[in-house]
């Protein structure tokens, strides 16, 4: 093919794509998509902070971390050389249909809906937000294991879990900022027990 030709060609495809890119530009709201990108970093839960939630592992286990971005954490178990299991914590703020495989689930463990996932894989709804999984892997796990793991994580520390919230306080500088007054009441109030 003549050099010419084939510079014609690259450039009719290159225009061909910019066109095509922006034809479906208004339709890009129909398109499938979406990922943790799009998501305001306030409404995300970083997945360091998933990391000390983790069971504590047994005699002879390692817990190693492999993988942790915004609203995921990941963690292989492992017992000498072998791994036996895979450990995930989710935000499901990231992926809203992973949340679908509770709705009919009529287990529960500690409280929380729990369901099975194929032979090898248990995982765990936590305040309708955070999906704890287990998956076993080589010889893998009894469900009764997977079980165990999943009530090993600290589940009321990530019930209680929020994203980080930027505050909303305005910072004076250093200029304008007077000291508190000191309070004029004499007793201090009283907290009331939450309901």
């Amino acid at each position: 093919m003549p050099r010419p030709l084939r510079w014609a060609v690259g450039l009719l495809l290159a225009v061909g794509l910019l066109l095509a890119g922006l034809l479906f530009l208004p339709f890009h709201s129909w398109l499938p998509g979406g990922t943790v990108a799009d998501l305001p970093k306030s409404e995300v839960v970083n997945g360091t902070a998933f990391n000390r939630l983790f069971p504590t592992p047994g005699p002879g286990e390692q817990l190693i971390f492999t993988q942790e971005k915004r609203g995921f954490s990941e963690a292989k178990l492992k017992q000498g050389d072998q791994t036996t299991a895979l450990l995930a914590i989710s935000d499901t703020i990231t992926s809203p249909e992973a949340k679908g495989k509770f709705a009919a689930s009529t287990e529960r463990l500690q409280g929380w809906p729990l369901a099975e996932q194929g032979g090898q894989a248990s995982a765990l709804l936590v305040a309708d937000r955070f999906q704890v999984k287990v998956i076993g892997q080589g010889a893998g796990l009894d469900l009764q294991q997977r079980h165990d793991l999943l009530a090993a994580f600290q589940l009321q520390k990530l019930a209680a879990l929020a994203p980080a919230q930027k505050s909303s306080r305005q910072v004076l500088p250093a200029s304008r900022q007077q000291p508190l007054a000191p309070a004029t009441s004499a007793s201090s109030p009283e907290l009331e027990p939450a309901a």
